[in-house]
């Protein structure tokens, strides 16, 4: 086999196995939650989905404006007529007897009819409020679509600081289980030279056994979070996103709860849609009022009595003219239909002040949260250095014999007390910052 072959049958086999291997993911690096949003905005399905959307919309305003524009119709008709039309007519007016009837049949067995015909609404009150109830339904969809990214962004922001959460219990637990195992490996050794009884040998078993799932929790729990980011901001599973953030205790708030409610998407949703039901109740009493129409025709007739046409006699026919409507009676459906429209305009009204209130208590529950929480976690890190420093102490007088296994329990439980106090506090002050950020970024995009 010559050298060629051999290359040639080398470049197809790693060709082969290249193309086996299955090509691995991209890693994304993740330095902060804007640059987990900047990738989530450009890769997840659910704001593709609202783009679309949004489009649907629009075409559908541009349907209800194509309405009041005039409408060229073109048409065409060929008849057989097996039989034609019979008219009775007075005899006498042919000549013929009186008080008798004579049959006489109108028009040709072959018409063939070509045309045009143009229409245009002039006065059509309630085709032009539909225009104005459409541009409405357009806004708040487009309101309804900005009030949908607001809260995928405040969930992505929710599960984004959850996930530094579970690192940072992940940290608090793998520091308590390196100390913890540590005296244990210790009260091995002694319990195997006879110097410690079963009993506080196996409680302090159990504690570093309980640090040490306690590792293996949080890790699945990091594990479980990033798969939900993932799918939240629209990667694959070849996606690999690498957090290099970590939660950490803000110097200051300087984030302040001074938004107004009336600029959030939510609330102008409610808004526009008393705005919506007001139109709609609009147009339903203004189909009471008569429309008026222009139209106009002009067709060509041809008519004969062979099968061809070629020869036969054409007739041109032309006609405009005006076209009232007025519906007087529909047997009460007009007055139903205002009726109900009535309602849902009261209920989107006091949906509006259920809106305003529920949001006024959401943004007092974030001020008192950034307020309290940054107020108790302060002295949180000291704190739990202090607790920290406390559980080697008390390993290393239990060591020395200085204390029993339940003190040192009771301290390690402290510890533990403080931590779950800690991770709590700032993961609440976390997310509170974050919403408070979005939602001033919300109201400056909007304005």
């Amino acid at each position: 086999m010559s050298n060629y072959r051999l290359l040639q049958l080398a470049l197809t086999l790693i060709s082969i196995f290249l193309w086996v291997i299955p090509v691995k993911g991209q890693e994304i690096s993740v330095q902060g939650f804007r640059d987990l949003l900047n990738f989530a905005k450009s890769n997840s399905a659910e704001r593709q989905i609202w783009e679309l959307e949004l489009l649907q919309a629009e075409n559908t305003q541009r349907q209800s404006k194509s309405e009041l524009l005039p409408s060229l119709r073109a048409y065409g008709t060929w008849d057989n007529y097996l039989e034609l039309p019979v008219q009775l007519l007075p005899s006498e007016a042919v000549g013929g007897e009186p008080g008798t009837f004579t049959e006489i049949r109108f028009g040709t067995q072959y018409q063939i009819n070509l045309g045009l015909e143009a229409t245009m609404p002039l006065i059509n009150l309630e085709l032009w409020n539909r225009l104005k109830t459409e541009r409405l339904q357009f806004e708040l969809t487009q309101l309804d679509i900005s009030s949908q990214e607001q809260a995928w962004i405040e969930q992505l922001a929710r599960s984004y600081y959850l996930l530094l959460l579970h690192q940072e219990s992940l940290d608090l637990a793998s520091a308590r289980f390196a100390i913890s195992d540590s005296i244990f490996q210790i009260a091995k050794l002694k319990f195997e030279f006879g110097e410690l009884e079963p009993l506080p040998y196996h409680r302090l078993e159990a504690s570093a056994l309980s640090a040490k799932n306690q590792v293996h929790i949080q890790e699945k729990q990091v594990k479980t979070t990033m798969n939900s980011i993932i799918r939240l901001s629209g990667g694959d599973q070849g996606t690999t996103l690498i957090f290099l953030d970590r939660l950490a205790i803000p110097s200051q708030t300087d984030q302040e709860v001074d938004y107004e409610l009336e600029q959030l998407p939510e609330y102008k949703k409610a808004q526009l849609q008393v705005n919506l039901n007001e139109q709609v109740l609009r147009q339903t009493r203004s189909s009471y009022f008569p429309t008026l129409s222009a139209s106009g025709r002009f067709s060509q007739q041809t008519l004969a009595n062979q099968f061809n046409l070629s020869d036969a006699s054409s007739f041109e026919v032309g006609i405009w003219g005006l076209s009232l409507e007025w519906n007087l009676f529909q047997g009460g459906r007009q007055r139903l239909k205002s009726k109900s429209a009535a309602l849902d305009l009261q209920i989107s009204q006091k949906q509006l002040e259920v809106t305003g209130q529920s949001m006024m208590q959401e943004k007092l529950d974030l001020e008192a949260d950034l307020i309290q929480n940054q107020a108790l976690i302060t002295g949180f890190k000291p704190l739990l250095s202090v607790y920290e420093a406390n559980y080697r102490l008390a390993g290393i007088q239990w060591i020395e014999g200085l204390i029993p296994v339940d003190e040192l329990l009771q301290v390690e439980n402290e510890w533990i007390s403080q931590q779950l106090d800690y991770l709590i506090a700032l993961s609440d002050l976390s997310t509170s910052l974050a919403l408070v950020a979005i939602r001033n970024h919300s109201i400056s995009q909007n304005q």
